[in-house]
């Protein structure tokens, strides 16, 4: 009997361990695929090492920063002045990036002053402005009729001055008026126009600060006015100092070794400036719709606290809903280039800064900011012209590649 019982105990032991190593998944486990954030961080990482200069990225996982990392260099080793390494901290222009900016700074307006977003924009702009206005922009029965919620979606008949869309021109005060003056223009309607968004400052400035559009200082305090709302407002509360006055923004591109903008694949083919890439610049003026000096991880922290905090630290939880929300009809406020992906809503705005308008470019700046479904943002710049797929395109599918197998 000792004998038979040792051998029954000895088959037992076989099936228990045959079962163990079964390469079947267990019962018990949950076969829901999950999120792998260092595989992505790495998949990545090894995209956009393919031929690059260089570049910043930012990952945030469930409002926390989860990697922040910096590769290749701002300038090249062959550039008059030697080369510059691209780092964590290096800021550049985020080009288009600051729409998203700007939406928050003017919801945050809006609010704060009892102005709801469905409102339209003729009543709220500079006294002197509001009866020269074409007369169709405040007509509700006209198809032309504008909102905050038009104007933050891209969705106006405003035939702005200058060339023509895609993108159009960042337009002075004075341009500004005479535009909203013309008739409007349908065609315009749904068309990415940036003069969309510059409009945001003279809204700020009218809505915050009251300025006197009819002095002659007007042009200098408007964009002054709306740096100081953002630094104030946006900025400050998160410990970000970035250059945030028209005189620190000159000042950065006069005195620092801001990154230049370089061709993909990268080559070291001088441009006609004597330097292989190419000397961004960018006036102020193009607050609120284009040109904020940021680096990756500045962005990263506005992504969090616009997302999760609930205490109103930027914005209220009411006004960030609205913006992720939008409207019906339009989407939503400020991230523009939103799209669908297999794992739902992919809210994006992305940027370029490029020496060709037109989109033809050659060596640019690129910026992207993502909020993915799983409480995972990202934040990138990259100072090459890398957009062949789009970059959002890119970073999507690689997203939805790390979902993996969570049983063995």
């Amino acid at each position: 009997m000792k004998t038979l019982f040792n051998f029954s105990a000895f088959l037992l032991g076989l099936l228990l361990l045959s079962s163990c190593n079964s390469d079947e998944p267990s019962f018990n486990c949950d076969q829901t695929l999950v999120f792998d954030i260092d595989l992505f961080i790495q998949e990545l990482n090894s995209e956009l090492q393919s031929d690059y200069a260089g570049y910043q990225i930012a990952v945030n996982e469930g409002g926390n920063l989860y990697y922040n990392e910096a590769f290749g260099f701002a300038r090249h080793e062959d550039e008059p002045g030697g080369g510059v390494p691209m780092t964590i901290n290096t800021r550049q222009n985020v080009a288009s990036v600051s729409k998203f900016i700007g939406t928050i700074a003017l919801m945050k307006a809006l609010e704060d002053n009892g102005i709801h977003p469905d409102s339209t924009v003729v009543n709220y702009l500079p006294d002197s402005w509001r009866s020269t206005v074409h007369g169709d922009f405040s007509d509700k029965t006209s198809p032309a009729y504008l909102t905050f919620n038009h104007l933050l979606t891209n969705n106006t008949a405003i035939d702005f001055i200058g060339n023509s869309p895609p993108s159009g021109e960042m337009l002075s005060e004075a341009d500004m008026l005479a535009s909203l003056q013309r008739p409007p223009n349908m065609q315009r309607y749904g068309v990415y126009q940036n003069a969309n968004f510059t409009l945001i400052r003279v809204l700020i400035g009218e809505i915050v600060y009251n300025l006197d559009e009819t002095g002659l200082q007007y042009p200098i305090y408007c964009p002054d006015r709306y740096f100081h709302y953002l630094r104030e407002n946006i900025f400050h509360p998160l410990e970000i100092y970035a250059p945030l006055s028209p005189q620190a923004v000159d000042s950065y591109y006069n005195t620092s070794d801001f990154p230049l903008a370089y061709a993909w694949p990268f080559n070291t083919n001088p441009g006609n400036n004597g330097y292989i890439g190419w000397i961004v610049d960018n006036n102020p003026l193009n607050v609120g719709s284009s040109g904020l000096l940021l680096s990756a991880r500045d962005l990263a922290k506005v992504l969090a606290i616009f997302k999760y905090d609930d205490q109103g630290l930027i914005i209220s939880t009411t006004q960030r809903d609205r913006i992720f929300n939008g409207t019906p009809e339009f989407g939503p406020l400020g991230l523009t280039t939103t799209f669908e992906g297999e794992r739902g809503t992919y809210f994006a705005k992305n940027g370029a800064k490029s020496n060709d308008p037109c989109g033809s470019c050659d060596r640019a700046l690129r910026s992207i900011v993502i909020y993915f479904p799983n409480d995972v943002e990202v934040a990138l710049l990259v100072n090459y012209n890398r957009n062949t797929p789009r970059l959002r395109f890119t970073i999507a599918d690689i997203y939805e590649s790390s979902f993996v197998e969570p049983c063995p």
